[in-house]
């Protein structure tokens, strides 16, 4: 079992390691009864031996009575000091388990809170905006909209992190892959301060994937994009092909200046040594990818940085 997956479910987690520790007490009560009557047979032996040999029969049930009473106090002791060093770290486990989902439950009823603000700072951006202002006023106005939607996006990934780690289900359909970047990703960038060049080479096709996560995955990864860009506009390459039963999307951002470890690439809180963010971005997209029957990849080098993503087609799309 991966970390990943071992910390995504507390309840879970809980009930495996109560199960393991109670197989493993009965294990241990069950050794130390068969090594208890092995020497217990073995002091049997020996002190008929001994009676056999011509030592007083008093001797000889005394020091059986001895062996008996250091074996069985010995052992019993040795038992009894890892049963309660098992319940201390059980206890402690627990508490902690309890201690983390309490503060999951705040995090995300406090993240859940912000999304009413935000909206309403949005909305008042736009109307600002479509009432026709200052002209003079419209680049700090795009400047609000455009950190208004970076914050609804942290948000939403923070919301959807919380939701995924808890056990929590996406819901798959087929999805017209080139069509819903074309619609629902592209657009959204048309109004960013900063641009972007997109250079599509997308061929057509269907996926099997959750629309929301679906959604996020993309902006995670314009959004880094744009974060680590060193040039204007931000290059943006998209080539999708299918491949037998799969579908492969490369996304590349050139002029990238991102600086760190390959290989930590999408590791939960991972940072490079320049990140502007939380390091939950690339495991969220590596998380749902995973959720969806499908792969990520992610490679930094020559001021290049690529995802490589591989969904599921869907032999049935219209």
């Amino acid at each position: 079992m991966s970390k990943g997956a071992f910390i995504r479910n507390p309840d879970r987690r809980v009930r495996l390691l109560v199960t393991i520790q109670l197989l493993w007490v009965a294990t241990l009560i069950v050794l130390a009864l068969w090594w208890g009557t092995l020497l217990h047979q073995q002091s049997d032996e020996i002190a008929s031996l001994q009676s056999s040999m011509g030592v007083p029969e008093s001797q000889v049930h005394g020091r059986l009575e001895r062996t008996t009473r250091m074996i069985t106090g010995e052992s019993g002791t040795f038992v009894v000091l890892i049963l309660i060093t098992n319940s201390i770290l059980l206890f402690f486990f627990m508490r902690d388990s309890r201690r983390s989902k309490s503060l999951e439950a705040f995090f995300a009823s406090v993240t859940h809170e912000l999304r009413t603000p935000l909206t309403s700072i949005k909305l008042q951006a736009e109307a600002l905006r479509d009432i026709g202002a200052q002209a003079e006023m419209n680049p700090f106005i795009n400047r609000l909209l455009e950190d208004s939607a970076r914050l609804e996006g942290q948000v939403e990934k923070t919301l959807e992190l919380a939701r995924i780690e808890s056990g929590g289900s996406l819901h798959q359909e087929s999805i017209a892959i080139r069509q819903f970047i074309q619609n629902k990703i592209l657009p959204s960038y048309s109004l960013t301060e900063r641009r972007v060049k997109f250079d599509l080479d997308l061929e057509a096709t269907h996926i099997l994937a959750d629309l929301t996560a679906l959604g996020i995955i993309f902006r995670n990864i314009i959004d880094n994009a744009l974060k680590y860009s060193v040039s204007a506009p931000t290059e943006i390459r998209l080539q999708g092909k299918k491949n037998q039963s799969r579908y492969v999307l490369r996304i590349t951002h050139q002029n990238s200046r991102f600086d760190g470890t390959e290989k930590e690439l999408g590791k939960l809180f991972y940072r490079g040594k320049n990140s502007q963010g939380a390091g939950v971005g690339l495991y969220l997209i590596q998380t749902l990818m995973k959720k969806m029957g499908g792969h990520a990849k992610f490679a930094a080098r020559d001021q290049t940085f690529t995802t490589s993503l591989e969904f599921q087609e869907d032999p049935h799309g219209a």
